[in-house]
């Protein structure tokens, strides 16, 4: 007797199952490969549940300031205001840990 296997699309997940799948992946296959992969995932990586848990840490290093600023302001909107984990090496001034508090409602 055959089986009957159904297969689903990638598409077809859920955004949260994308977002735990897309956080194994590092900071730049998240930003720069998975958006061009497909409609539906350029959707998600801009979601909120790719960025539930922000680690940057190892990014951060040795950058200049005004770089580690800007990455900020894009992935903290992200969020919704739903990430509980920021991991950021190097802060420099006020206004970025201002710039933190304000949008970490959840944390």
């Amino acid at each position: 007797m055959e089986e009957e296997f159904k297969f689903r699309q990638w598409d077809e997940l859920l955004p949260d199952a994308l977002g735990l799948i897309f956080r194994n992946l590092s900071l730049q296959e998240v930003l720069i490969v998975v958006p061009r992969v497909c409609k539906s995932w350029e959707k998600e990586v801009k979601g909120p549940y790719c960025w539930q848990e922000i680690d940057i840490e190892e990014w951060s290093k040795n950058r200049y300031p005004e770089n580690l600023d800007r990455m900020l302001c894009l992935l903290i909107p992200r969020s919704c205001d739903f990430f509980c984990k920021l991991c950021v090496s190097g802060l420099s001034d006020k206004l970025s840990f201002e710039f933190i508090a304000n949008n970490a409602k959840s944390l």
